[in-house]
């Protein structure tokens, strides 16, 4: 190494070696405020965050929970109505048959002991009977009813013995 280099590397490690004072306003402007706070912020906000997301969850979990139970609830009602469905249909297919003319003439043979009539008869009205037809007929004269005469009381039980 030469000489010159040398004593430029000594001053400068005794310039590291001596503590240099410096003017109040250049160690002002090296220093800063540290502010402990704001980690803490930081760490508090963070776990708020993470606070929020777990509740936003549990909210969404609630939800789908409530939706799958009333689904399964319209499903359901959904199946007793079809049920109520296919039993009404069946009810009217059995009295369709029950009022079917050939039932209700069995019914009334055997069960009644009713019998056909042999020929059926018709009505012919009359050609006044349209004139009439809008008349009253003539009130009943009252009919007066006479008591029967009842033997006494000594008549009635002298005629027992």
């Amino acid at each position: 190494m030469t000489s010159a280099r040398v004593a430029a590397e000594g001053r400068r490690s005794a310039a590291l070696r001596e503590p240099q004072v410096a003017p109040r306003e250049s160690i002002r402007s090296r220093l800063r405020l540290v502010d402990r706070t704001a980690p803490e912020r930081r760490r508090i906000g963070l776990i708020a965050a993470i606070g929020g997301v777990v509740v936003v969850l549990f909210a969404i979990a609630a939800a789908q929970t409530l939706i799958i139970s009333e689904q399964a609830h319209i499903d359901r009602v959904n199946t007793r109505i079809s049920e109520a469905e296919s039993r009404a249909e069946h009810l009217r297919v059995e009295l369709a048959q029950l009022q079917s003319p050939q039932n209700v003439t069995a019914l009334a043979t055997t069960k009644l002991g009713m019998i056909p009539a042999p020929t059926p008869v018709y009505l012919q009205p009359k050609g006044t009977d349209d004139v009439r037809a809008g008349e009253m007929p003539p009130a009943p004269k009252p009919a007066t009813v006479q008591k029967p005469k009842t033997p006494t009381t000594a008549a009635s039980t002298a005629a027992k013995r």
